[in-house]
């Protein structure tokens, strides 16, 4: 490994698949394809009966503990 610093995302191993599918005109509304908007997560997810409120209240709380966490370190460094 010459850069340690590159990473591959999904993505970018994804679209070298043979099921790759190039998203299209309709995957701004029904999920199609291998990219998804985070509005559509949340419907489908919704549609399968989960409570979305809950969740995204749950990653908001974890963002929150996180950056309290990390507050002293960029205190310091900033």
């Amino acid at each position: 490994m010459k850069n340690m610093f590159s990473h591959l995302t999904n993505f970018s191993l994804n679209k070298e698949s043979d099921k790759y599918v190039e998203p299209g005109e309709e995957f701004m509304s029904d999920g199609s394809g291998n990219k998804r908007l985070l509005a559509t997560t949340w419907k489908t997810m919704e549609a399968e009966g989960l409570d979305i409120e809950e969740i995204q209240s749950k990653i908001k709380d974890t963002l929150r503990k996180s950056i309290v966490t990390i507050e002293p370190y960029l205190n310091h460094y900033f």
